[in-house]
């Protein structure tokens, strides 16, 4: 259920309960593992995928959530791949707000066959 400070009015229903998948390890493996299993669960159960963070094609180093450069990165990846893929605000203290993404199955399949395809880390 969104909290009260996440703005998620880029969907006509927004999430009323949530279910997280996650690995104890990173890499390309697990992430495609994870990104395939968030398909098929979105898919039988007709629910967005919260990345969790912001996406964005080609990671460099020094990104972090605060970055305006996977902002940037994040946005010219929604509007490459089909599906929807939004920017979610929420609080993160001290009157500040940033993003993260959510996406839909048709964005997610496409993600997946993207050749920077990686979740958040």
């Amino acid at each position: 259920m969104p909290a009260e400070d996440e703005d998620y009015s880029a969907f006509a229903r927004p999430p009323v309960q949530g279910l997280v998948v996650g690995a104890g390890c990173s890499g390309s493996v697990n992430h495609v593992l994870l990104g395939h299993l968030a398909l098929t669960l979105a898919l039988r159960l007709d629910a967005l995928v919260d990345f969790d963070g912001l996406l964005s094609s080609l990671p460099a180093a020094g990104d972090d959530t605060g970055n305006e450069a996977v902002l940037a990165r994040g946005r010219a990846l929604a509007s490459a791949l089909p599906g929807r893929l939004a920017e979610i605000s929420y609080d993160t203290g001290g009157g500040g707000r940033w993003h993260r993404h959510v996406g839909d199955v048709e964005f997610l399949r496409a993600w997946l066959q993207h050749p920077d395809f990686h979740l958040v880390k």
